[in-house]
């Protein structure tokens, strides 16, 4: 199937993306919890991208492990060795999806860009990858590297962050205007802030939407059901999947990724 397009037809059901993985079933960030996710029916699973000191591109949350050193100062075996698990490669976990889920990637560490994206472009097709950021320049860098991967600019976050950006951005223009001067064709929106007229906006204009992270059932159904969210990321990927399809009678999708 081709992939979605923003301004697309209403009543096409939003995807999924599987944050980290999702916790239903295993601990988020672990392999066991992206092979569910792919299992639940998933059609992106999302990863943070950092880089150890032995240059390994990991899909690991925090900057700071909980011995309080710094993931880039640390080799990827001390990395698991302090974590308790085997932590995920951006390189197998890309394999892991080829032929069976997009790929949401989310920066943590911009200089990592570059590798991931290569990485992704190897296994999958660039409108199976998506690039998110709350980085400007690192969503330029996709773009003009690779224009055809998806790239999001990220806003929103805790109830700071989502205050910063509300005062920042009082009127859904300025929303709009912020993303294209990123020179992305995505938003990635906290749902504390994705009000109805900024996602309209940013459709009217072309741009792609995400909402995240959607946990409660009440939550999932409401934005399952809205025609200007492009995809829904949530640590529930299995719920988020049923509930899907009980809303569509049990179809698949309208349109998933290409792979």
């Amino acid at each position: 199937m081709t992939p979605r397009t923003a301004g697309r037809p209403a009543g096409l059901t939003p995807l999924i993306s599987a944050h980290r993985g999702g916790c239903e079933t295993a601990p988020a960030g672990t392999y066991a919890a992206y092979r569910a996710a792919i299992a639940a029916g998933a059609d992106y699973l999302e990863f943070d991208v950092r880089v150890t000191a032995d240059r390994v591109l990991v899909g690991y949350h925090d900057a700071l492990l909980p011995s309080g050193a710094a993931v880039a100062a640390t080799s990827y075996g001390e990395l698991c060795r302090v974590a308790g698990y085997e932590v995920p490669t951006t390189s197998e976990l890309l394999q892991l999806m080829a032929d069976r889920a997009g790929a949401h990637i989310d920066l943590k560490d911009a200089a990592a860009g570059p590798a991931v994206v290569a990485q992704a472009l190897g296994l999958l097709t660039p409108a199976s990858v998506v690039v998110t950021s709350r980085d400007a320049a690192a969503v330029r860098a996709v773009k003009r590297y690779h224009p055809d991967v998806g790239a999001a600019l990220t806003i929103g976050g805790d109830a700071a962050e989502s205050v910063r950006a509300a005062v920042r951005w009082p009127r859904p223009a300025l929303w709009a205007d912020a993303v294209a001067a990123a020179g992305a064709d995505w938003v990635a929106v906290h749902h504390r802030l994705a009000r109805a007229g900024v996602l309209a906006e940013c459709h009217r204009r072309g741009l792609r939407t995400m909402v995240w992270t959607v946990t409660a059932d009440s939550s999932l159904r409401r934005w399952l059901a809205r025609t200007d969210v492009d995809v829904v990321v949530t640590d529930r990927p299995t719920r988020a999947a049923a509930l899907r399809a009980a809303r569509d009678g049990g179809r698949p999708p309208a349109c998933r990724p290409v792979r």
